[in-house]
């Protein structure tokens, strides 16, 4: 169990999944987006760019190109339409003439500059064409026009531009794309985190219920888990595991009747049994009283199991148990008198005097002498069983405030109560499962195979039943350690002179040690 709450801690929530794939899903959308703009952005852009240097070639083709009748008069005529032409600081317009001679605008691009100048001057093919820009920098689009007179080349016209306006627009529009995505970005993983976590607020409440289930020991009637919208998702499975806890509910309260009916049942004709084998014992014959012994050890047996069961039952009906002080060293030398009529062994006591426990003192003899004696059916020849207490104090009281008891109590701490003996221990496959109901490991039925398996059960539901906690550690071939912890009774020494202090309140004492040997033996 602690270990599936350390991964359910370390798990990382649902609403978080939940905003981490909605913010997955928007920049995944978001930059499908920006690239398809980006993209449509430079096909317009270039596009824009492709008519302005036709319309260039177009208007020389009309101009100079359509007005001379010899190839000489190119030149001339170039000159003149170049020297009026406006253009920015990232074009050029030159002209290759029939003789060899190149006639380009001035205060732009240099043709000569550019990736393959040489090559756009000598084309004989209109066409479009992408270069490296000068230096190697950028990109330039241009456009190569033969021209043609009568039929004969008469020369070259070549219009040509640097990309770099149409980059430098793309940048800035993917800059723009990009801030605003990451605003948008962060204002929708914000908005959906707070609409996914208000959506699935129910369900939080719904595993906190389920978590406190636990603890309490009791299924509730219903989940108090009020949803936003009953008959969305959340609302199906809120009424399907509240219809889930009703029938769950309903056969624990069966099996708990048809446990305590049971019990009580069996309780009547076992004694009536065990009056009539008592009866036929007496009647002197030496083959029947045998048979009548064991038959008797065996209702004794029986008899016992139906107390554990009726016992099991009344806790699981809320058995109410005493809660007052009970002094834990005079406690546990009783527990080891009573140690002493099991079987050969040990049993050594060590607890301060002084420290008292809030508890029932009947029903915690009963849990210690039950372990005391586990130990010894099971601990084998020469075991040693050592009952030990000690204080673990939580927090303390503050000396200047006068709470009341109950708070005084609670702030006193715990006392833990070991018992621990030298046994060959309980095997790792068996440890989890030594407190469930008529569980026996394969150890515990070879070495005493007329119990039933209910002994730690019981002591685990009287602990639980005083307010405690009982946990068990083992080592195979090294022993075994039970803790009893249960709550401490403040033990605030009253005021000078008997004044002060509240009633029923235990005194400190000296806080001395008593070490005491009790050694079991059968017969001796």
């Amino acid at each position: 169990m602690a270990a599936a709450t350390d991964r359910r801690r370390r798990a990382v929530s649902l609403p978080t999944r939940l905003t981490a794939i909605a913010a997955l899903l928007v920049a995944a959308t978001v930059l499908v987006v920006a690239g398809v703009a980006a993209r449509l952005m430079r096909d317009d852009l270039g596009a824009t760019l492709d008519r302005q240097l036709g319309s260039a070639a177009t208007s020389f083709r009309a101009g100079p190109a359509g007005r001379i009748t010899d190839p000489a008069q190119l030149a001339g005529e170039a000159r003149r339409w170049l020297a009026v032409q406006a253009h920015g600081a990232d074009e050029v317009i030159a002209v290759r003439t029939s003789g060899g001679a190149v006639l380009s605008t001035s205060g732009g691009l240099d043709i000569g500059a550019i990736g393959r100048g040489d090559e756009l001057l000598a084309s004989t093919a209109a066409r479009w064409w992408t270069v490296a820009g000068p230096g190697g920098d950028g990109h330039v689009r241009a456009l190569t026009v033969p021209l043609v007179l009568r039929g004969q080349p008469s020369g070259t016209l070549v219009v040509a531009a640097t990309t770099t306006a149409l980059e430098r627009t793309v940048d800035h529009l993917l800059s723009a794309v990009a801030w605003a995505s990451g605003l948008g970005l962060a204002f929708a993983v914000a908005l959906a985190f707070l609409s996914v976590r208000r959506t699935l607020r129910p369900l939080t409440r719904m595993a906190a219920e389920i978590d406190a289930i636990e603890p309490r020991g009791e299924l509730p009637a219903r989940l108090a888990v009020t949803v936003d919208v009953p008959g969305d998702e959340v609302g199906r499975v809120a009424d399907a595991f509240d219809s889930l806890l009703g029938r769950i509910d309903e056969a624990i309260a069966s099996q708990r009747r048809f446990i305590s009916d049971a019990s009580h049942e069996l309780r009547t004709p076992l004694t009536v049994a065990r009056g009539q084998l008592e009866l036929v014992g007496r009647l002197g014959d030496p083959d029947a009283d045998r048979s009548v012994r064991l038959a008797l050890e065996e209702l004794d047996r029986i008899g016992a199991t139906v107390e554990e069961l009726l016992l099991l039952a009344r806790l699981d009906e809320g058995l109410p148990l005493a809660r007052e002080a009970v002094e834990v060293e005079l406690l546990l030398r009783e527990a080891a008198l009573r140690g002493m009529l099991l079987g050969q062994g040990e049993i050594t006591v060590d607890a301060p005097e002084g420290l008292n426990a809030v508890a029932d003192p009947d029903r915690l003899l009963q849990v210690v002498s039950n372990l005391i004696g586990n130990a010894l059916r099971h601990g084998g020849p020469g075991v040693t069983v050592t009952l030990s207490a000690r204080r673990d104090p939580a927090t303390r009281p503050d000396p200047a405030a006068r709470p009341d008891p109950a708070a005084r109590a609670a702030a006193a701490g715990e006392v833990v109560i070991d018992v621990a003996d030298t046994g060959p221990g309980i095997p790792a496959a068996d440890l989890p499962h030594v407190f469930d109901r008529f569980y026996r490991g394969s150890a515990a039925r070879r070495g005493v195979p007329g119990g039933a398996g209910l002994g730690l059960a019981i002591v685990a539901s009287l602990v639980e039943a005083m307010g405690g906690s009982v946990g068990v550690r083992s080592v195979p071939g090294q022993g075994t350690t039970f803790s009893i912890r249960l709550p401490a009774l403040d033990a605030t020494p009253p005021a000078p002179g008997g004044a002060g202090g509240d009633p029923g309140e235990v005194g400190e004492h000296s806080g001395t040690v008593a070490d005491v040997k009790v050694s079991g033996r059968r017969g001796g």
